[in-house]
């Protein structure tokens, strides 16, 4: 817990953003909004049937991760999350949540439903 006079020190707010599957198992970022601050921080988190378990216990994000930030984080777990490229930007992608079109990766990143 935190004084909620002291900025930065409670947690007012829970973000969970897009999940992802792996391997049955579900995973997704976490954007944790704190008190009198604009700053956030972000965490990556595993949802199985046993409750949710934050992976990123030492260290939390001060920006959204990138795919390859979440891939070292699950690969610290015994995860093997493969990455790729994305056609358009270049930028290290997840493959477990890019998508093909003309025999290449799309990632979230520059994906538009138009193009499917």
């Amino acid at each position: 817990m935190g004084n909620m006079s002291r900025p930065g020190t409670v947690v007012v707010r829970e973000i969970d953003h897009a999940p992802f599957e792996m391997l049955g198992v579900q995973y997704f970022v976490q954007e944790l909004v704190w008190n009198g601050i604009s700053g956030r921080s972000y965490d990556i988190l595993r949802r199985d049937g046993h409750g949710i378990l934050i992976l990123t216990q030492d260290e939390s994000f001060d920006r959204y991760p990138t795919d390859a930030q979440i891939a070292a984080v699950l690969g610290e777990h015994g995860v093997d999350a493969e990455l790729e490229t994305c056609k358009m930007c270049q930028e290290e992608i997840l493959l477990a949540t890019a998508h093909r079109h003309d025999y290449e990766w799309v990632g979230s990143c520059c994906w538009d439903e138009r193009r499917a």
